[in-house]
């Protein structure tokens, strides 16, 4: 049961923006972002793993990432020189983008670093068509028997340094990395066949070593991973009460939709229903579908893709955060490449009630667009 009795209009926690915190395998960054306060925390996180890996290479130490949006801003140049530099000590590094700096691109062809550029989402979809993009924002590290999963919601860019962010980190989940990793290989082959084996929906969303974590891999066709996970919210009672979001975009879609229905049941029940918004569009298309206003934010200077439970999930009452790229819309679930990543754990939790805490206190003018 949650210790964390205050309210939502509850001070923000001081630890809330702008840094890093670690509790046995799991490390939480989160950035607060606002027009010109360029915050690179997440991505000199991220490089400071690479160098790290690079410093004391190792026989079979390798290096994955997919980054939607990779420019020399933002702190894009340097993990680039960082991963080239990791790639001369012999780490094998291997990359997929939807789109980069053409500076960068060249740098890493030059040093022998394996690119894939997918213009538009990797995988074909089952209608024969290349929509979606490749919008993931993740990195798998191996180094000796250490194994990290850093999924963040950033693009490296000085524009996306402006915006709240944030990163999870987990370390030796096998069964976590080993589904990254395979999901990796298949976007890079821009085919759901790896290694002679098919993914299907049912294979998307493996579980890690202990049941508390899970990855949603995207774009799924016949399933809403979101839309499962309010559902299995059963019943909220005071101080486990909580389902907040924070969100990019809502849109008129049918996944929105669905999302949204799930979230007017969650009030139904009693539950506490938050939702942090990007764009004005999303704002009001959460009020013309009776989310009353009380219930919502808009901050222009976000970029999370959160949805954090303290409720009785899944059957037990529990503490669950899921970050990730996913957008709430019928693009992001059906032709995109995106990542949700599920933790089960009090503390990780915890954090991102701070974090959402810090966001609704202090909203910002909504992105117009």
């Amino acid at each position: 049961m949650s210790i964390l009795l205050m309210g939502v209009f509850a001070p923000p926690a001081a630890a809330a923006a702008g840094t890093c915190s670690e509790s046995g395998n799991y490390e939480v960054c989160v950035t607060s972002g606002g027009e010109g306060n360029i915050d690179t925390l997440i991505p000199r996180k991220i490089k400071a793993k690479i160098d790290a890996t690079a410093g004391s290479a190792q026989s079979g130490d390798y290096i994955r990432g997919a980054m939607y949006t990779w420019s020399t801003s933002g702190y894009g140049a340097e993990i680039a020189d960082s991963l080239v530099k990791a790639a001369q000590q012999g780490v094998s590094v291997r990359l997929v983008v939807g789109t980069i700096d053409a500076t960068l691109r060249t740098k890493f062809i030059n040093a022998g670093i394996d690119l894939r550029i997918c213009t538009n989402a990797c995988m074909v979809n089952p209608d024969g068509s290349w929509r979606g993009a490749m919008h993931n924002k993740f990195f798998v590290i191996k180094k000796g028997d250490t194994k990290l999963v850093m999924q963040t919601s950033m693009n490296l860019s000085s524009w996306q340094a402006q915006h709240a962010q944030n990163m999870l980190i987990v370390r030796d989940d096998s069964a976590l990395f080993a589904g990254y990793v395979n999901y990796w290989r298949r976007m890079y082959d821009q085919d759901w066949t790896w290694g002679g084996v098919r993914w299907d929906d049912d294979d998307k969303s493996p579980y890690g070593a202990n049941g508390n974590s899970r990855a949603y891999f995207f774009p799924q066709y016949t399933k809403q991973p979101l839309v499962g996970v309010l559902a299995g919210v059963t019943a909220c009672t005071t101080g486990n009460d909580r389902v907040w979001l924070e969100a990019s975009l809502f849109d008129n879609s049918d996944h929105s939709r669905d999302v949204i229905a799930q979230l007017k049941r969650l009030r139904g029940i009693g539950c506490d229903v938050k939702v942090i918004v990007q764009e004005a569009s999303g704002r009001n298309q959460l009020l013309s579908s009776g989310i009353p206003s009380s219930d919502i934010s808009c901050d222009g200077w976000h970029h999370n893709k959160l949805t954090l439970i303290d409720a009785k999930y899944a059957g037990e009452w529990r503490k669950a955060v899921f970050v990730g790229s996913h957008n709430v819309t019928s693009n992001s679930n059906y032709r995109a490449n995106d990542t949700m990543l599920r933790v089960i754990d009090g503390w990780v939790t915890n954090r991102y009630i701070d974090q959402f805490r810090a966001q609704w206190t202090n909203p910002r003018v909504c992105d117009a667009v």
